[in-house]
């Protein structure tokens, strides 16, 4: 609280009439009274333990949010669902422990649409709900983790370090990159023209996430996998190296 300053002072005026004799003085008081500014208290609140990769259900498949950046108004990053990355770029509102951040999609895609994000303090599992800015889509609801590393660092494979086991693998057509933010994406040669040796690279891509030993798949809708989800499970070969099986596949790192 910061007062204002108190002004007391005093005007004299003389008036002089035609005579001489004849004087009048006045004294005028003026007072400025205490005016109390409300000086707003500092935000305590550290921002930045909102930062981080978060995962949740969308509609029956793995969503992640990962944030960049947070302040006391703004939230930057992105979204990766069935592997289509959309920018995150949205104000945050606080009122007491309650924040809400509002996370617009970029709006240049028939999919984008708006993440709305409410935390309870320091929460590392907030309510989300999504809207289409289209309203051709329905809303939908969900409640996102953060995904965090496990405090042991010899619990073996878990979703922080499988892309360091799994970055790069193939099988017998094509090759897969599994990114830490839950990002994969298939490559494979399409031969158009046996003759002249003709090929073009195609991309398939998707999120994973990892359950267990088991990793799942969602993919975008594509050409070269039947099915939308795909399921692998870590097993170790011969040679005890880790590889992804299932589906009739089998995928092996090229680092090994």
């Amino acid at each position: 609280m910061h007062k204002g300053l108190v002004i007391i002072g005093s005007i004299v005026a003389i008036a002089i009439g035609c005579s001489p004799e004849k004087e009048t003085i006045v004294n005028e008081v003026v007072k400025v009274e205490l005016i109390d500014n409300e000086i707003p208290p500092p935000d305590s609140f550290n921002y930045d333990t909102l930062k981080g990769m978060y995962s949740g259900d969308f509609a029956g498949s793995e969503i992640r949010l990962i944030l960049n950046y947070v302040s006391s108004t703004k939230a930057i990053g992105y979204n990766i669902h069935k592997g289509l990355q959309r920018n995150l770029n949205g104000r945050i509102t606080r009122k007491g422990d309650t924040l809400l951040m509002s996370l617009p999609e970029p709006g240049d895609h028939e999919y984008d649409g708006v993440f709305e994000l409410t935390f309870i303090g320091i929460d590392k599992t907030p309510k989300a709900k999504w809207v289409s800015n289209s309203g051709k889509i329905s809303e939908k609801k969900m409640k996102l983790k953060k995904l965090e590393a496990p405090k042991d660092s010899k619990e073996g494979i878990n979703s922080f370090n499988f892309s360091e086991f799994f970055y790069y693998v193939y099988d017998s057509i094509g090759n897969y990159s599994f990114e830490p933010d839950g990002l994969c994406i298939y490559k494979y040669y399409d031969q158009k023209d046996e003759e002249n040796r003709v090929e073009h690279q195609v991309k398939v891509k998707g999120n994973w996430s990892l359950k267990g030993n088991v990793v799942t798949i969602d993919w975008e809708k594509n050409k070269i996998f039947p099915q939308p989800r795909m399921r692998l499970e870590i097993v170790q070969d011969e040679y005890e190296m880790y590889v992804l099986k299932g589906e009739d596949r089998e995928l092996h790192n090229y680092f090994y």
